[in-house]
């Protein structure tokens, strides 16, 4: 009997791994496959029910307190739908990302037919894209250099007065600019006594 080395095998990168290397994508291009009619529906409807979780914790709860992000989180993890790097990478992780991919373009559709229904789907897909791109916690950065987003570290001044509480999502840049300041004249008077 003889034996012999094999090679070590390789594991063949999935092209669903080349498509979709995040839980959060910004849905650039869409779907080129064919779905079928059963998948069409069900995706729509997990979808929907994910948007409409998502608008009915908006109001219930403060969005980004911890209560919102664990509902939000526990409603991800019941429907199947993407929203935190895996420590592995599972061939059904990327199933579940085409799912949201698809879905989210069968909606995209289905609200775009007035303004109303485009508003309403517009938010509700930004609460999910800032859930998600906070759970990326470290790969943030990666995420934004493989879309190619320029962007420019904030400074630490900049960063204490957000740590501080002090500038808030939503609000013009001249109040934030403001907010930075007086952070500015805090941290220099603390850091001089």
């Amino acid at each position: 009997m003889e034996f012999s080395r094999s090679r070590p095998r390789r594991l063949r990168c999935s092209p669903l791994a080349e498509i979709y290397p995040f839980p959060i994508q910004f849905y650039e291009q869409p779907p080129t496959e064919n779905v079928s009619l059963q998948d069409f529906e069900n995706f729509a409807m997990e979808r929907l029910k994910l948007l409409k979780c998502v608008e009915t914790l908006g109001v219930s709860h403060v969005r980004t307190s911890e209560a919102y992000n664990k509902k939000l989180e526990n409603e991800f993890r019941k429907l199947k739908f993407p929203y935190r790097v895996s420590s592995e990478e599972r061939l059904d992780e990327y199933e579940i990302r085409r799912k949201d991919h698809i879905s989210h373009f069968i909606l995209r559709l289905a609200y775009c037919q007035s303004e109303d229904l485009r508003r309403w789907f517009i938010q509700q897909e930004l609460e999910v894209f800032r859930f998600r791109f906070n759970e990326l916690y470290n790969k943030q950065l990666e995420f934004l250099k493989h879309n190619k987003l320029e962007y420019q570290a904030l400074s630490i001044l900049f960063q204490n007065a957000k740590i501080y509480g002090r500038l808030r999502v939503g609000r013009n840049t001249l109040e934030n600019v403001s907010l930075c300041r007086k952070a500015t004249k805090d941290y220099s008077t603390t850091v001089g006594k």
